[in-house]
């Protein structure tokens, strides 16, 4: 099978590099996108993989329609070498806990079929609020600078508050679906996601968090409904109920006793 892994980052090199490695092999090909606003790239280093860092990249930030732009741009970066057996979303923060040929095996049963995390309804109140009111002013949303933070959280709830007075609503009669961004999709659905790319940015330009529905509403409205998997393959913090909010290094030969295949994230 050909794998392309298309990976998201902005910090965490060594963890990113860890990562890279542990995809090494002749099977895959690797891109990774690098947030703009990082000034000093890593040098990140494959032996038998192909590794491609995108020279477009682009700023993104959290909730915002920038989230898919970048991965529409991995798609389309990954594409122009494929076909590939699965494209796979992830973050460069995500580490593997089985080895490669074990990963593989997995994907092999899915049958052709793209596995998303996580596929569900959203609760109504979720879905109108991120789907169908038009979500302005994210761009300082998650600033570090706690001014700019604030002014844009309160611009964006007061435009929120003017919708739901006006009665203000987009996207209607759209039937949303969610799951999780990090996901692995089949040659058959990148091809269709990148065919409907102009309807996807104009649906979801003033989404909120758009990236957790983008790709399961488009595939679930498609011929392709029938060839999605509903599989959780990822450890996250919160699964373990746990008040951290990020793995360690130390923690990783616990979790490889786990069932999951990846988790995520790791800081160190």
């Amino acid at each position: 099978m050909r794998h392309a892994w298309l990976i998201i980052a902005h910090n965490e090199w060594g963890i990113l590099q860890r990562l890279v490695s542990a995809l090494d092999a002749p099977e895959c090909d690797i891109y990774v996108h690098i947030d703009k606003k990082v000034a000093q790239l890593p040098m990140l280093q494959a032996g038998k993989a192909r590794l491609k860092m995108l020279e477009k990249r682009l700023d993104v930030r959290w909730g915002s329609a920038s989230q898919i732009c970048c991965e529409l741009a991995l798609f389309e970066a990954a594409a122009q070498n494929g076909p590939y057996d699965f494209y796979h979303i992830i973050s460069g923060t995500t580490l593997p806990l089985k080895p490669l040929s074990q990963i593989n095996g997995f994907f092999e049963k899915a049958g052709g079929k793209s596995v998303l995390t996580g596929l569900c309804k959203d609760e109504p109140y979720q879905e109108a609020l991120k789907m169908r009111r038009y979500n302005l002013f994210l761009r300082e949303y998650k600033s570090s600078d706690q001014l700019r933070k604030r002014i844009s959280q309160f611009m964006w709830k007061s435009g929120i508050a003017v919708q739901r007075i006006l009665g203000i609503e987009t996207n209607r009669g759209m039937d949303f679906y969610k799951a999780s961004n990090w996901l692995s999709l089949t040659e058959e659905a990148v091809q269709y996601i990148l065919s409907h790319k102009k309807d996807i940015l104009r649906t979801y330009r003033y989404t909120l968090c758009g990236d957790e529905y983008f790709v399961p509403t488009e595939l679930m409205a498609s011929p392709l409904r029938d060839k999605v998997i509903n599989s959780d393959v990822y450890l996250k913090r919160e699964i373990l109920r746990d008040t951290a909010s990020v793995f360690s290094l130390t923690e990783l030969p616990q979790l490889e006793a786990s069932d999951y295949l990846f988790a995520r994230k790791f800081q160190g």
